[in-house]
């Protein structure tokens, strides 16, 4: 087995929380790569439209093609915009009453997950890992309301943005597609989301990133594509022309081996010279699910590592970009402690240690980026420390992370027993990386 404990089959979830539509993907411990849950089985419908529905006049709510169909037929009152009304955390307004935006958001996340019920049972998950366009301060704080009311029965929840999410699904697709640049074209009729994934196999280990460009030159709407027949090829024609015109420009700057084109906006078919283009010299896939499965990769890789991880470093956009370290003495041996590792995300950072301090009254941090900037000396001063003898002035130094550049230092005179007892003095001090 891949991951878990018995001979009992278990799943990790990949859940793609987006502001229109919503997917899941599961991968058993059995199996090498996941599936996605399809809304209606034997089909390849793998989207669940982010939108609740209350039924007029009575305390009955559908989510999902449920509820859009309620919606369409004018017997329910429609709540769009789940996701950015959590962000903003104002009252919703649903008919004549006021609801929490974070408990509408649970609920369509909660009857969302019941659909798994068709494949697996959510007492047999050991790990869920939560996607999304975009991981903020904000959107971290919407999760984690959401998942603790949610009530699962895993502790193991993570968040993702949809960038290493992006990394997660290619660490394992075939070698030769990533023999250069791979981007990743996400369309939904609105904005084109480009993902540029570049590995740079000159360190050790290998540092993968991500660069994500979006473009408003094929936003059609929300009437999306016309009826009329005429107006309809018109409409393609443009979007074909804008779309090569934003590849080429893409494709000149580097080397492109592979291309994704992903989400609804591709559905019509509407590539034809663009399409052309890219299929010059590189392989080009289309779907829309690689969100969902990245995650479903990632939250394997949460509890069970495997060897492919371990050898390229991801630098994403959320994650610390450098190596942060200490030099003690250890048996009269100086050695370097890591206080964080460069690739972990900026908010799970957080770690602490104690230390026997010298009587300098002075940490000396080392900062090792591997961006390619030089290494710095960051020093923290322990003003007012108490004067004690060699080896009796214990410290607490507790480490966590305000944003992706901030890290926040925490020092506390721990004394050292009944001997000489704690002052309770703390020091504290941001360091902008």
């Amino acid at each position: 087995m891949l991951f878990g404990n018995s001979d009992e089959k278990r799943f990790v979830l990949g859940y793609d929380l987006g502001e229109k539509v919503s997917q899941i993907s599961f991968l058993a411990s059995d199996a090498d790569m996941p599936e996605t849950l399809s809304v209606l089985a034997g089909s390849e419908l793998y989207n669940i439209p982010t939108v609740l529905c209350k039924r007029n006049d009575v305390n009955q709510w559908f989510y999902g093609k449920e509820a859009v169909r309620h919606i369409e037929e004018g017997d329910g009152i429609p709540v769009y915009s789940l996701v950015s009304s959590a962000r903003e955390g104002k009252p919703v307004v649903v008919g004549n009453a006021e609801y929490d935006p974070i408990a509408l958001l649970t609920l369509f996340v909660k009857r969302s997950l019941s659909l798994l019920s068709m494949e697996l049972s959510l007492d047999n998950v050991d790990a869920i890992m939560f996607t999304t366009r975009s991981l903020d301060h904000r959107m971290i704080q919407v999760l984690n309301a959401v998942t603790s009311a949610l009530e699962l029965k895993t502790n193991n929840i993570y968040y993702q943005s949809h960038e290493e999410s992006f990394y997660n699904y290619m660490l394992y697709q075939p070698d030769d597609l990533m023999n250069h640049s791979v981007i990743a074209c996400d369309y939904d009729l609105d904005e084109l989301h480009v993902y540029e994934m570049a590995i740079n196999r000159n360190t050790t280990p290998l540092v993968a990133t991500i660069d994500v460009k979006s473009f408003d030159d094929l936003k059609l709407g929300s009437a999306g594509f016309p009826k009329d027949v005429t107006a309809y090829h018109k409409t393609c024609e443009k979007l074909d022309d804008e779309f090569l015109t934003v590849m080429q420009k893409v494709c000149s700057e580097k080397i492109i081996s592979t291309v994704f084109l992903l989400g609804d906006g591709f559905r019509e078919k509407w590539p034809k010279r663009s399409l052309e283009f890219l299929c010059r010299t590189r392989r080009v896939f289309q779907g829309n699910n690689m969100f969902s499965k990245g995650a479903s990769i990632a939250a394997r890789e949460r509890i069970k590592p495997g060897d492919k991880a371990s050898k390229i470093v991801f630098l994403g956009e959320d994650k610390l970009k450098s190596n942060l370290g200490i030099h003690l003495l250890k048996c009269g041996t100086e050695v370097y402690c890591a206080i964080l590792d460069a690739g972990i995300n900026w908010y799970e950072a957080q770690t602490g240690m104690d230390i026997i301090m010298d009587q300098s009254g002075i940490l000396n941090i080392e900062v090792t980026p591997l961006t390619g900037k030089k290494p710095r000396m960051v020093q923290l001063y322990l003003d007012g420390l108490e004067n004690r003898p060699i080896g009796t002035t214990r410290l607490r130094l507790s480490v966590n992370m305000n944003s992706v550049n901030e890290v926040n230092f925490k020092v506390t005179d721990m004394g050292f027993g009944e001997i000489y007892p704690a002052t309770g003095k703390v020091w504290e001090q941001v360091v902008e990386l």
